[in-house]
């Protein structure tokens, strides 16, 4: 008996140290960019047959990135979890500049940038990753004059499309404008960037996805958000 509790204990251990490496991939990725890293993972489980798991999250705290294996967000949402040691040094990839844009209603022309100061802007970020551009909108006198985010900063998960009145624009990246026309704004652009996660138990695994946001095709992917008009 002891030696079959012994075998049975060595299957179990077997099994539990598998587990990981069996499992998904699993990203977190912050509202700014979850649609790209979304149709980023899609053509990676197209191209490898191991589609991801891509999880909308709130990026900021060290906490945040926790149970991941990779990590997507905007440049400033990233400072304080690179800082605490994290993320993987040697596992970090620029993936794409992402442009500011203003989106109009569904269905109608693109606002154009002579009318956006009669328009009703809405903020749909806030938070870290929209401080500079709302920063630089203000020195041209446009202000928000109404949020779509969550409290005390915290950006809003796009579940689903802001719903836009007339005469409204929403300021977003072009990762969140969906099939909106929109009009590009002279702001400096949202710097995507992933990164492993020092935790992970499948560093390869967080490895070969990183390559391929560095690869011709996974990059394409990640720019186009699914959009026509970005390819």
């Amino acid at each position: 008996m002891p030696t079959v509790t012994r075998a049975l204990g060595a299957l179990l251990l077997l099994a539990a140290t598998a587990a990981p490496a069996s499992a998904p991939l699993r990203i977190k990725a912050s509202p700014a960019v979850v649609p790209c890293v979304s149709a980023a993972a899609q053509e990676y489980g197209r191209a490898t047959g191991r589609a991801p798991l891509v999880e909308t999250a709130a990026i900021g705290s060290p906490e945040s990135v926790a149970g991941a294996d990779v990590v997507v967000a905007a440049n400033r949402e990233l400072n304080r979890v690179i800082e605490s040691g994290m993320t993987r040094p040697d596992q970090e990839v620029d993936v794409a500049e992402i442009p500011w844009v203003a989106a109009g209603p569904a269905g109608k022309d693109a606002p154009s940038v002579e009318s956006l100061s009669r328009s009703q802007l809405v903020d749909v970020l806030g938070g870290v990753v929209a401080q500079e551009t709302w920063r630089r909108l203000a020195q041209r006198g446009l202000q928000p004059a109404r949020s779509e985010r969550g409290g005390r900063g915290v950006e809003r998960e796009p579940r689903e499309a802001v719903r836009l009145q007339p005469g409204e624009a929403a300021v977003v990246p072009l990762s969140l404008a969906g099939a909106a026309a929109v009009t590009p704004l002279d702001v400096p652009p949202l710097l995507a960037r992933a990164l492993g996660v020092r935790a992970s138990q499948r560093p390869e695994a967080s490895r070969a996805f990183l390559d391929f946001l560095a690869s011709e095709k996974g990059n394409a992917a990640f720019r186009a958000c699914g959009r026509a008009d970005a390819r």
